[in-house]
């Protein structure tokens, strides 16, 4: 009998799921629903389409409708929204958008990828308000592109990744921004206050403007923002108002069916992905998982992330048994002239987790020998267990694209289990127009290798 797979959601970890289970079962009839008018492309390009750097929305899509019809034979339902799921009949309801037409789709293993959307703070009359924008889908880089015509000033809550990019972007448009984020530096769900702070120096070099340690309290204006009045008493006449406090999981039709709602709101699963009900799988931006650092749940609304869960629930629900290890979030950007990584843990989530205060090496240096021309300033932080010396985190900022590779290879220590000292030990490799003698990796292990060693003769 042929197998009937219903996907929800059409995004990274959707399409993905779809492409595995087609891989793993060549005959099922495979059907993905999505509410947008485009299928899968790269959320994590919308903000390039909005600075002008990639040209237009479609060149973010990842694979082609005709590709996923035709080679693939995958049944997409484009502008198509899941109403309702019957678990005991096993039937999924949806309505075709564009036709305000009912229909009824049958499924012997059903994958939410329903992902998540902008999380707008509770603000009295805010979701009323014509100029306030998420930058979540490619409609809300369409709405924000237009607005930037006609105003000069935005107001951005949040100097999360998503607020930065977009502040940096806006910039790009000749646009007046300003950044308003509760932690006393931005980007504090990725890096430490002392890692943030270069980037957030060079971005006011550029004309970015910052109220940090506040929030928004009140908005003031009739059909649309026209001031936002801070926690510190400022207020700030405003044309757009842009949220990027984070993404809230979209988990409606999950909570209906009985799947298990995690701490952090999203569904909870297991290592096969599966929620807690016999043939249903989920993945994706709407997923709380296990992490490698401290074994409880979390959610890393990462595009890599959302692929190897999505293949994970992709070929389960084809019929095999694979499994999704631990996540460590590891994480990487350019902003400011600057590229960005962290891996596992900050200072601020080991404080809120309760476990004891890190050790940490910290160390800057070049990307290339001293003297050869050309080198650039890179700086790493490690944060170590005291007891037990495993690597607990890692942050990198570089002037150079040499961030990411140095967090992939902590990323790896952690995963093995290694401690420091392993670290400390690795030997790298050296040219001057390549690399330094003395890598700013190993140097950063030894820091952190020599505070550890000092508090164990103590």
């Amino acid at each position: 009998m042929v197998r009937k797979i219903v996907i929800i959601g059409g995004g990274a970890a959707g399409t993905s799921a779809a492409l595995e289970a087609r891989k793993t079962d060549k005959t099922a009839e495979i059907t993905l629903i999505t509410r947008e008018n485009l299928p899968e492309y790269s959320r994590c390009g919308l903000p390039y389409v909005l600075s002008g750097i990639i040209p237009k929305l479609e060149n973010l899509i990842i694979h082609q409708e005709s590709v996923l019809k035709g080679m693939m034979k995958i049944n997409l339902l484009l502008k198509t929204e899941a109403l309702d799921i019957d678990l005991k009949n096993k039937i999924v309801k949806v309505k075709k958008l564009d036709e305000n037409k009912i229909l009824e789709l049958n499924f012997d293993s059903l994958i939410l990828a329903t992902g998540a959307k902008t999380a707008y703070p509770n603000l009295e009359n805010l979701n009323e308000k014509e100029n306030v924008y998420g930058l979540r889908t490619a409609e809300d880089v369409k709405k924000i592109s237009e607005a930037t015509k006609k105003f000069k000033n935005v107001t951005i809550l949040g100097a999360s990744y998503v607020g930065m990019e977009a502040a940096e972007a806006l910039m790009k448009l000749g646009m007046n921004v300003t950044v308003i984020h509760r932690s006393p530096e931005p980007l504090s769900t990725l890096l430490d206050p002392d890692m943030a702070q270069p980037i957030r120096k060079k971005a006011e070099e550029e004309g970015i403007k910052f109220i940090l340690g506040e929030t928004i309290t009140e908005i003031k204006g009739d059909k649309v923002v026209e001031q936002v009045k801070t926690s510190g008493g400022k207020v700030i006449d405003t044309e757009m108002l842009l949220i990027a406090t984070g993404m809230e999981p979209e988990v409606d039709l999950a909570k209906k069916i009985g799947a298990k709602i995690g701490a952090k709101g999203g569904i909870q699963v297991d290592e096969f992905m599966n929620v807690g009900i016999e043939n249903v799988y989920a993945a994706g931006d709407c997923v709380e998982y296990i992490t490698a650092t401290t074994g409880d749940y979390s959610m890393y609304q990462l595009g890599t992330t959302a692929v190897r869960m999505g293949r994970v629930a992709g070929a389960n629900a084809a019929g095999k048994k694979v499994k999704l290890p631990p996540l460590l979030g590891t994480t990487t950007g350019k902003l400011f002239g600057f590229e960005l990584a962290s891996v596992g843990l900050t200072t601020r989530d080991i404080k809120r987790k309760g476990l004891p205060e890190p050790v940490y090496g910290k160390a800057t240096a070049l990307t290339k020998a001293e003297y050869y021309p050309g080198g650039k300033k890179i700086t790493m932080k490690i944060l170590v267990h005291p007891e037990s010396w495993k690597i607990m985190g890692a942050q990198a900022i570089s002037e150079d694209t040499s961030a990411s590779q140095r967090i992939n290879i902590v990323a790896l220590a952690i995963k093995e289990g290694l401690t420091i000292k392993s670290l400390a030990e690795l030997e790298t490799c050296y040219a001057p127009p390549v690399a330094p003698t003395w890598d700013v990796l190993v140097l950063t292990a030894e820091s952190a290798l020599m505070k550890l060693e000092r508090m164990k003769k103590n």
